[in-house]
């Protein structure tokens, strides 16, 4: 059902008693009255200024423009005329921010549909002042230019609010997604989708996961907090950080900055969590930047072995222990050097010697340590050992 209210068609509202009593501006409040009668224009005039704001995506009904504004130039002329509210007007500032932010307006095109109220209360008050009432309007000008701006400071004020508590809210629901995920006892694909539909992936994506632990941890949370397409957990002693994999700008190919972790290509949200604990482990190997599994393998490999084997890498570490420290140096350089390239050739241009050099000091290394490097089985074992190697002078693998 609709009425004509003013030049305007709006939903039936509740007739409001405006009736000023006596006043020390009787002058004043003749103006209020007569243009109390045309406020019906007043809202007319509004809405013809609002429809050249853009409240960008959100979605807010045209009812409810219309009866906001409605609301608000009752406001106000009851604050002008000196009146108390009628209780439905006593909160509407407040009522009004909560719900702009809630319908996902942004704050700036709000305050710039809002600040259209005075130049709408003026403009009514000039024509209802007519010639012999300008002196009255322009005495009280910073009458009615202090009660919006009144009204824009509450608005303000409860829409910064409201959207702190919705951030909150959003980020604790978020933060129960999380937890479900990672405390999951096993993988279940049929909750992973209910919990990628929530979190607004796909439940396939790939994804690539971080562990911080340490002081990492703290530059991890402060740095992402404010990233959306960045999921965070925190768990004891770790901070986990994982989002779907974006071709070029992986955090391989552009690090975080702290030292963490790292796993990609790990496939569907569901893996996540057990990718999360292998990052863990990767991270304990304290490596600076990133610690990849190819960075990684040899000295897991060696730490679970001399977990198994006690005494696994000694008979490596006495030998290199024996040597002076200019030769345990350079038999580690070339050591290190032929495990990552496989080649005399190119350990020859690493290390900017002649290649007899490498092959000579490649026998010097097998006469220490008893194990050839050429040989894939003795190679695997001298290259975990080495891997857990502290020496004086330089640490394997660097």
């Amino acid at each position: 059902m609709t009425e004509m209210y003013g030049e305007v068609r709006g939903p039936a509202l509740p007739a409001r008693d405006f009736r000023p009593g006596p006043s020390a501006e009787p002058e004043w409040t003749e103006l209020i009255r007569r243009l109390w009668q045309e406020r019906g224009l007043l809202v007319s005039d509004f809405l013809g200024r609002f429809s050249a704001i853009s409240y960008g995506e959100a979605l807010v009904p045209e009812e409810d423009v219309y009866r906001t504004a409605v609301d608000t130039m009752d406001m106000f002329l009851y604050q002008l005329a000196g009146q108390e509210l009628p209780p439905d007007l006593r909160t509407l500032p407040r009522d009004v921010a909560i719900r702009r932010a809630r319908q996902g307006v942004p704050l700036d095109a709000f305050l710039e549909a809002v600040r259209n109220d005075f130049r709408v209360l003026w403009k009514g008050l000039e024509r209802v002042a007519r010639d012999n009432g300008i002196s009255v309007l322009v005495a009280n000008m910073d009458r009615v230019l202090d009660s919006v701006e009144g009204y824009v400071s509450h608005i303000q004020q409860a829409f910064s609010e409201e959207e702190a508590l919705l951030a909150r809210n959003k980020q604790l629901y978020r933060q129960r997604l999380l937890s479900r995920l990672f405390q999951a006892e096993a993988p279940d694909p049929e909750k992973a989708a209910e919990i990628a539909a929530s979190l607004g992936v796909q439940p396939a994506d790939t994804f690539e996961v971080l562990a911080v632990t340490g002081d990492g941890a703290t530059q991890a949370l402060r740095q992402y907090e404010a990233d959306h397409r960045t999921f965070v957990y925190e768990a004891t002693g770790a901070v986990y950080l994982f989002r779907p994999e974006r071709a070029g700008r992986t955090w391989r190919q552009d690090p975080p900055g702290f030292d963490a972790g790292y796993l990609d290509g790990v496939g569907g949200l569901a893996a996540v969590p057990a990718a999360a604990a292998s990052a863990r482990v990767l991270a304990g190997q304290r490596l600076p930047g990133l610690a990849t599994v190819e960075d990684s393998w040899m000295g897991i490999a060696g730490q679970l072995l001399e977990g198994t084997l006690p005494g696994f890498s000694a008979p490596v570490r006495r030998a290199l222990d024996a040597c002076m420290p200019h030769e345990r140096q350079r038999l580690l350089q070339v050591a290190r050097s032929y495990a990552r390239t496989g080649s005399v050739k190119e350990t020859s241009e690493e290390l900017y010697c002649h290649r007899n050099t490498v092959v000579n000091r490649l026998h010097s290394l097998q006469e220490v340590i008893g194990l050839d490097l050429t040989v894939p089985a003795e190679a695997a074992r001298a290259l975990v050992a080495l891997s857990l190697y502290d020496g004086p002078r330089e640490q394997f693998p660097a």
